[in-house]
């Protein structure tokens, strides 16, 4: 019975988030950078296995990923961070990354 409420404690109810990449990503010291149509999001190098590497590496544009995280989208100023997540890359065909349309391009002066 103690070792159920210890692992029960343990549990992080994980949010999915599908974003819409616009452009390759950018690898800077301790995070990557991916710009999307909803804005930037940064995630952090800190934690990521070499196989999250490899699907951002191989991210292209218009190519949609799903953020599983125990931390919120709450974006402030185009931006959001996240420390503690899982991704997985989807295909342009997969209906929830179809739904997301490109409106405008985030343009970088």
């Amino acid at each position: 019975m103690l070792c159920l409420a210890l692992s029960l404690s343990a549990c992080k109810v994980l949010k999915t988030h599908i974003v819409k990449v616009t452009s390759s990503t950018e690898t800077q010291p301790n995070e990557v950078l991916l710009k999307t149509t909803k804005g930037y999001v940064y995630l952090s190098t800190q934690n990521m296995t070499e196989k999250q590497k490899h699907i951002l590496k191989n991210l292209r544009p218009f190519q949609c990923l799903e953020i599983k995280t125990p931390e919120q989208f709450a974006m402030q100023n185009r931006v959001v961070r996240f420390s503690d997540f899982k991704i997985r890359a989807l295909v342009e065909a997969d209906r929830e990354c179809r739904k997301i349309k490109v409106t405008s391009r985030i343009e970088i002066h």
